[in-house]
């Protein structure tokens, strides 16, 4: 019966304990094909906290289907000459769930957004989304005034206040 309850309780514990920070990982990264930090993550892991990737430089996160859990932070892109790639990752419980903001480019290709106060925010920065599901989210994709995304081929779905929102001042 101990043995039972031994188990249970690490089946229970185990994933929190097993949660890396995204950031870390990241800043862990080596450079790679062209990009001055590339992060592989192990799908069999589960990545928590806001990830800041590093301004003026390259950078790519290859998700391999991995879940990112921001904890209401964000992966962000910001400032200009800052670029991000970021594809193939489930980012769940994010305020912004990945940002590009004041002069950033970034791609978002083929990621699962769900349950995060906002899926895609392009704020005075330069994106391309496609190839998404964004769902399940406050907002799906947001832009303001000075940006005009691209999007393509994405699922936008069940976004309560709206799947694709322009905010401006006002």
């Amino acid at each position: 019966m101990r043995y039972i309850a031994f188990i249970v309780a690490l089946a229970l514990v185990t994933p929190a304990a097993w949660a890396k920070s995204l950031q870390e990982a990241y800043d862990a990264a080596p450079p790679g094909e062209g990009y001055d930090k590339l992060l592989v993550l192990d799908p069999n892991e589960v990545y928590t906290g806001r990830c800041d990737v590093l301004k003026g430089k390259k950078s790519c996160i290859r998700g391999n289907g991995a879940l990112i859990d921001p904890k209401n932070g964000q992966v962000c892109a910001s400032q200009a000459g800052t670029e991000l790639v970021i594809t193939g990752c489930c980012l769940i419980n994010g305020g912004v769930a990945i940002g590009a903001d004041n002069g950033a480019k970034a791609l978002v290709d083929g990621n699962t957004i769900c349950k995060s106060e906002m899926g895609v925010r392009v704020w005075q920065g330069q994106a391309t989304i496609k190839n998404n599901i964004i769902w399940g989210n406050d907002y799906g994709i947001t832009r303001d005034e000075t940006s005009s995304p691209t999007i393509l081929y994405n699922d936008l779905d069940n976004n309560a206040k709206g799947n694709y929102m322009y905010w401006c001042p006002g």
